[in-house]
């Protein structure tokens, strides 16, 4: 449905902000640098920095701060007129933190957004992860299920990229409780992050 490899892992939970967390929960863990599991955050001497729009669903803040890493280092990035993250501001701000000795690890897309429905520009985002070795994480809570459609398919492009997904079932197929998935397109990272 999503163009997820077919030996990707995943989680059905109980929505789309529980299907963020295990995103950004396994971020952490491929990316922090350190065993983070063993160590805890102490274990780095450098500060561990996120990204996203300002369009981000809230539930990616809450999941920062639950996650240890705090609200503060999720940097909000600037949108342009269509409600996209602006690519040159986020790359700006990555070499801003990196130059403050901080440690980029996260960036954040949004397909489909709460209150436009936006989708940021998910191939030039996957492009700047892998240039930046950061980890790429797509919130499709709101507009991921949108690819089973081949006419809505090409406004996801690269979400297939991402290294980790969120997807939630309940919201445009109706479902009379909250479904939601996690995947993540590398099982040794998952099931180290939990295991």
């Amino acid at each position: 449905l999503v163009g997820y490899p077919a030996a990707s892992s995943g989680l059905l939970v109980s929505g789309g902000s529980m299907a963020n967390l295990v995103g950004l929960t396994v971020a952490r863990a491929a990316k922090a640098g350190f065993d983070v599991r063993k160590e805890g955050l102490q274990g780095s001497g450098r500060y561990l920095t996120a990204y996203a729009s300002v369009e981000t669903h809230s539930c990616i803040k809450k999941g920062m701060e639950l996650l240890g890493l705090g609200c503060q280092a999720l940097r909000l990035i600037a949108v342009d007129e269509n409600f996209r993250i602006d690519l040159k501001a986020l790359a700006e701000a990555i070499q801003a933190d990196r130059a403050a000795g901080h440690q980029p690890m996260l960036v954040i897309g949004n397909a489909g957004t709460v209150n436009t429905g936006a989708i940021d520009d998910l191939p030039a985002l996957a492009d700047l992860c892998r240039q930046e070795d950061l980890w790429f994480h797509v919130d499709g809570a709101i507009g991921g299920v949108a690819a089973g459609s081949p006419n809505l398919r090409p406004l996801l492009a690269g979400m297939e990229q991402a290294d980790s997904l969120a997807i939630d079932l309940h919201k445009w197929m109706y479902m009379p409780y909250e479904i939601a998935c996690a995947l993540v397109r590398d099982p040794g990272a998952h099931r180290q992050a939990f295991a």
